[in-house]
């Protein structure tokens, strides 16, 4: 097995843009999913039931649907996308300013035989 130490001395900002957007729409989709498994699993217990008899209740005549659910939600993936789609780039740039005062990240390649 040979073992050789490799810098990474740069990163590129628009491939940190791809890889970024690429992992927060597939984050997003993970967090739709799971939302959905929740809500559905709220509802088998009866929560969503009560809280709309509470906001009936209370004189409230919104009542929490699915939609309702899903679309706060997905605003609320979307929002988060587009930081985390902002944030790596500026990521990247902060890295290599970074990098060219201490140094590159060091990582090292173990290649197995096959």
């Amino acid at each position: 097995m040979a073992t050789r130490d490799v810098s990474v001395t740069r990163v590129s900002p628009l491939s940190a843009f791809r890889v970024g957007l690429a992992m927060s729409l597939v984050g997003m989709a993970a967090w739709l999913i799971a939302v959905a498994l929740l809500y559905a699993g709220m509802g088998a217990a009866g929560i969503w039931d009560q809280v709309n008899s509470l906001l009936g209740d209370i004189g409230g005549s919104q009542a929490v649907t699915f939609g309702l659910v899903m679309s706060f939600a997905a605003l609320l993936g979307a929002i988060g996308a587009i930081l985390t789609t902002i944030l790596a780039p500026l990521s990247a740039v902060v890295y290599n300013a970074i990098v060219d005062l201490f140094g590159g990240l060091q990582v090292r390649h173990q290649e197995e035989a096959s």
